[in-house]
């Protein structure tokens, strides 16, 4: 039951997903670990300042404390997933060490014992998300399937979750408090591992592949990685401080209801989806860096813009190109990533992972000083000013790609200049 690349180019790779059992198993899996972290991050912050009783510092020391064993345990269990024969395991052990996070969230109050526990098993837990986007990858490979835009099918599915996951999980916290609403993400991330367990079939990876793992920053790759890792931190940088700033520009700055902000975030979420779809359908026709790079110039030009922009039409209208950005930044890099460590799906995945992570640090450390010294308002023109310098790292890693002798295509697929076509699923350039 093979579907080729063609197939999937035209569009019939998100009806694949309603026909074939593991597909829907991944979906359904990946729409359970979205939900129940869609329900514990927006919450979180809320948890510690009242039934905590944590004090401003304490809070940023707990989600810095996570955000650093995020970065560990997902770099780590990256590397050891490519070296073990399938990643199945590591598919069902992550979702049951979040469970276990989360309820020790519902069961403890003290902020030491909450460290400990709920910031080291969620640490762990976290390295599942990106062990999604690798076994994706290995059944793409596997069923010669577009991995671009499988990766975009489940990007979006993690985005209709950010849209229901906090006005529910705030619904439960204003009717039950916050025991039942960490009880109801364990129960999802349990559910989660116990689904891999019984939709997912064994993915066994070839042996050669499995020892020739290692350090990526050593092998041919090298290059590339130090141009494109960096500039995926700085876009995932930039929309993280979006997050943190736009509710405070809107209301403090323009003096606009806390109302206008929700509904310009649930506008810009949803916008997002059909974008990051498309992106993945679309992303062989046009060139996958060809597309980050033009979406990295229009990021610089509506930061550059935004703090000009004072109506409320006209800010509803700019979550367009903000989603289209968005939409496309924060999915197509995960497959140039991959591309650029052919037989390292899991590292690729955690490395991805782990620059959001970085990205977040990075976005509360620049918003808090840029905003000290200088206000909201200003906080928009660094982030054009970040979103200038990963279109050039962009640029820089598409000249690289170029000039190894390959055409590059998009997402798991480039054509060498003799015409003949790579592997589904790999980039020659990243071997050479």
């Amino acid at each position: 039951m093979k579907t080729d690349i063609s197939s999937a180019r035209n569009g019939t790779g998100a009806t694949r997903v309603l026909k074939d059992t593991t597909l829907r198993g991944m979906a359904v899996n990946t729409a359970m670990v979205g939900l129940a972290g869609a329900l514990v991050s927006t919450s979180v912050s809320l948890f510690l300042a009242g039934p905590v009783g944590a004090t401003p510092l304490m809070t940023g020391l707990f989600f810095s404390a996570r955000g650093v064993l995020e970065i560990a345990a997902g770099l780590t269990v990256g590397t050891l997933s490519d070296r073990m024969l399938n990643r199945r395991t590591l598919l069902m052990l992550c979702p049951l060490l979040s469970a276990a996070g989360a309820l020790s969230y519902a069961a403890f109050r003290d902020y030491l014992l909450l460290l400990a526990t709920g910031a080291v098993l969620f640490g762990l837990g976290g390295a599942g998300f990106a062990q999604i986007f690798a076994y994706n990858r290995d059944y793409a490979q596997a069923h010669a399937l577009d991995s671009t835009l499988l990766n975009s099918i489940l990007r979006s599915i993690t985005s209709v979750c950010w849209i229901i996951g906090p006005p529910l999980g705030f619904l439960v916290v204003d009717a039950q408090g916050f025991a039942p609403l960490y009880l109801l993400a364990a129960f999802l991330y349990a559910m989660s591992g116990l689904l891999c367990r019984c939709l997912l079939p064994d993915l066994p990876r070839d042996p050669v592949k499995r020892k020739s793992v290692g350090n990526p920053f050593t092998g041919p790759g090298r290059p590339l990685l130090l141009l494109l890792l960096p500039a995926v931190v700085l876009f995932l940088a930039v929309n993280s401080i979006y997050q943190i700033n736009i509710a405070l520009f809107v209301t403090l700055d323009l003096g606009l209801r806390p109302s206008f902000t929700g509904l310009m975030i649930g506008l810009a979420a949803a916008l997002e989806v059909p974008v990051i779809v498309l992106t993945g359908r679309y992303a062989h026709r046009l060139g996958a860096w060809r597309l980050v790079l033009g979406a990295a110039a229009v990021s610089a030009l509506f930061f550059a813009t935004l703090p000009f922009i004072h109506s409320p039409a006209a800010l509803l209208l700019s979550q367009l190109p903000g989603a289209v950005c968005t939409g496309v930044l924060l999915s197509l890099p995960l497959s140039l990533l991959q591309d650029a460590l052919p037989g390292r799906a899991g590292t690729a995945s955690s490395l991805y992972t782990s620059s959001q992570q970085a990205g977040i640090l990075l976005a509360g450390a620049t918003a808090g000083v840029v905003t000290q010294w200088a206000g909201y308002t200003a906080v928009f023109f660094v982030c054009a000013g970040l979103s200038t310098a990963a279109a050039f790292l962009v640029a820089a890693g598409w000249r690289a790609v170029t000039r190894h002798g390959a055409r590059p295509d998009a997402g798991g697929r480039s054509e060498s200049k003799s015409g003949k076509d790579a592997e589904p699923g790999t980039s020659p350039t990243a071997d050479r």
